[in-house]
């Protein structure tokens, strides 16, 4: 039995559905194929048998055509009993799920018990090895969204902590009420740090730049030219700076 937060395997048995009525119509889907051979079988021989005696003139041509019908009956039997029998094995092969991917278990809404029908969820399998970010950039950026670019992020829940990635794909229509443009961001997970379904927030690298960065509030943009304050051999001066982006 798998439990929620369990890490499965592709391929791993993750449920099997009681199948009692379905090992009964094996056995009976097996026992008509079995007679349907013998009577093909039979069919066969006395098909022989009527076309050795038409050629000795013991018996008309048309008992011929009548054997030879009654072989092509018998094929037909058969073949759909092989049908039936295939069908049913398929069934039962379905009554056995497995994981259809490597992950963990997010989510379990039945129980050993339970009734369940086509189409009803059994588990639910998360692969964290690569995960998706979607994100909502203003419209004035547009310039800067291309495929590719860097993004980095902080997630709730893991303070202090940056994650990476790229921008994969990029909506080609805008939010109707923000005019937002929604981004994917390829994250890779393969340490599996990072958990499903958090909000996040970060920002687009457009461009890098290496400079010296000082606080806003230490500039001086009350001159022609923009300041800062330096302190050299003890004494404070005013610098004139260019200002970068």
């Amino acid at each position: 039995t798998i439990e929620e937060g369990q890490a499965v395997r592709r391929g791993a048995v993750i449920a099997r559905i009681e199948a009692r009525p379905l090992q009964d119509a094996l056995l009976s889907s097996q026992s008509a194929v079995r007679s349907a051979e013998q009577s093909l079988a039979v069919a066969e021989r006395e098909a022989e048998r009527t076309a050795s005696l038409v050629k000795g003139g013991a018996l008309a041509e048309r008992d011929v055509e009548f054997a030879r019908s009654a072989v092509a009956g018998s094929q037909a039997q058969l073949a759909d009993a092989r049908a039936r029998l295939a069908s049913v094995r398929q069934q039962l092969e379905d009554a056995v799920v497995t994981a259809p991917i490597s992950g963990v278990v997010s989510g379990r809404p039945v129980n050993a018990g339970d009734v369940v029908s086509p189409g009803t969820p059994l588990a639910t399998i998360i692969d964290l090895s690569e995960m998706w970010l979607e994100a909502s950039v203003q419209s004035e950026a547009l310039a800067a969204l291309k495929t590719e670019t860097p993004v980095d992020f902080q997630v709730r829940g893991y303070p202090g902590q940056t994650f990476d990635g790229h921008i994969e794909r990029v909506s080609p229509s805008a939010n109707p009420v923000t005019r937002q443009v929604a981004i994917f961001v390829h994250v890779p997970n393969t340490r599996g740090r990072l958990v499903a379904g958090l909000f996040a927030e970060g920002r687009v690298t457009s461009e890098r730049r290496q400079a010296i960065v000082v606080p806003a509030t230490a500039i001086d943009t009350t001159g022609q030219r923009p300041r800062v304050l330096r302190l050299r051999d003890g004494k404070a001066e005013r610098v004139p700076v260019e200002v970068g982006i």
